[in-house]
């Protein structure tokens, strides 16, 4: 399936978009004539670890993990861990 539709073929084909959605994990744009006004359709649990990137990220978990991931040896001394921030 195309992965940009028009408002009109979007509205067509909404169904299929759907499963396209759930079963391929492919994001569908909506394109308009004002690209600023496009949207973005995707699946529920990538948009959900989205969320989650970002929030590791923002509050620095994230390198943190990446960070303990490169160095260590599959080991994390619990002494270092914030657990008021988790």
């Amino acid at each position: 399936m195309q992965q940009a539709f028009t408002p009109s073929n979007a509205r067509q084909n909404f169904f299929a978009i759907l499963r396209d959605t759930a079963t391929e994990h492919r994001p569908i744009i909506i394109q308009q004539k004002d690209e600023n006004l496009d949207a973005v359709i995707i699946n529920r649990k990538d948009y959900e670890a989205m969320e989650e990137t970002m929030a590791l990220m923002m509050n620095g978990q994230l390198q943190d993990a990446l960070e303990r991931e490169k160095n260590s040896v599959g080991v994390t001394n619990i002494d270092d861990i914030d657990w008021d921030n988790l």
